[in-house]
C-alpha cells in the first residue's frame, strides 16, 4: 500500500499518478479502475474520483464510453496544438510580465535556463524538460493573470507527456538546443522590451517546431 502524506489526499493521489504517468511506469492506454486505485492507497473511492477528474483536466486521462478511465493516447498532431495554445498565451503574459519582474524572478529565470542546459549536456531530458517549463511559468506567473497560469500549468503536463511519447520517434528531440533561442525571452522581458518579448516567444516556437520536425540547428 502507497503510503500518502498530509496533503488533501485526492492531491496526493494526483500528484503520484501523474508522476507515473510522465515517468512512463502508466503507459498509453492503461486502465484506472477506481476501486483497484482506492486499495493501492489505502483509501476511499472519493480522493480517487477526485484525483482522476484533476488529471482528466490536464489532459493526462481520458474517460471513454462503456471503456472506463484510462491514461491518454496522445498523437503529435496534440503536441502541435498544445505549443500552438502555449505560443499563444505566452504571448500575451510577456506583455503583461515586463510591468512586473522584480530581481528574483530574472535570478529565477537565469538559474533554470542554466539548469536546463545542464541537464540537456547530461543527457537527462525529463530533467531538461522539467526546468523547461518551469522557465516558461516563471514570466507567466509575472503576468499576475491567475487563470492564464491555471491554463498554462494544465498545459504543461501534456507537453511533458507529449514530449516523452513523440521521442521514440523524433530523435530531434534529444537535441541540446541553443541557450540563446529561450534566453532572448528573458532578456526582452528584463529590458521591459514588450514588442521585443513577443517575438522572442514567437521565435522559441519557431525553433520548437522546427526541432520536432528535424530542421533546427543544434549550434
Amino acid at each position: 500500500m502507497v503510503q500518502l502524506d498530509h496533503k488533501q489526499l485526492w492531491e496526493t493521489v494526483a500528484d503520484r499518478l501523474r508522476d507515473e504517468i510522465l515517468d512512463g511506469h502508466l503507459p498509453a492506454g492503461a486502465r484506472l479502475v477506481e476501486a483497484d486505485l482506492a486499495s493501492r492507497f489505502g483509501v476511499s473511492r472519493g480522493p480517487i474520483r477526485d484525483a482522476l477528474a484533476d488529471l482528466s483536466r490536464s489532459g493526462l486521462v481520458v474517460d471513454l464510453p462503456r471503456r472506463g478511465t484510462s491514461v491518454a493516447s496522445l498523437r503529435e498532431q496534440d503536441l502541435a496544438e498544445v505549443y500552438e495554445v502555449r505560443r499563444a498565451l505566452e504571448e500575451g503574459a510577456v506583455r503583461m510580465a515586463i510591468a512586473r519582474g522584480t530581481a528574483e524572478d530574472f535570478a529565477e529565470m537565469d538559474r533554470l535556463l542554466a539548469a536546463t542546459e545542464n541537464a540537456y549536456h547530461a543527457g537527462s531530458l525529463p530533467v531538461a524538460w522539467e526546468a523547461d517549463m518551469a522557465f516558461h511559468r516563471v514570466y507567466c506567473r509575472m503576468a499576475g493573470n491567475g487563470r492564464l497560469l491555471e491554463l498554462v500549468d494544465r498545459l504543461a503536463s501534456q507537453t511533458l507527456l507529449l514530449m516523452r511519447t513523440a521521442l521514440a520517434e523524433h530523435a530531434s528531440l534529444a537535441w541540446t538546443p541553443p541557450v540563446e533561442v529561450p534566453r532572448r525571452i528573458a532578456d526582452a522581458i528584463r529590458a521591459r522590451d514588450g514588442e521585443g518579448a513577443v517575438r522572442a516567444v514567437a521565435n522559441h516556437y519557431q525553433y520548437t517546431e522546427d526541432r520536432l520536425a528535424g530542421r533546427a540547428k543544434t549550434d
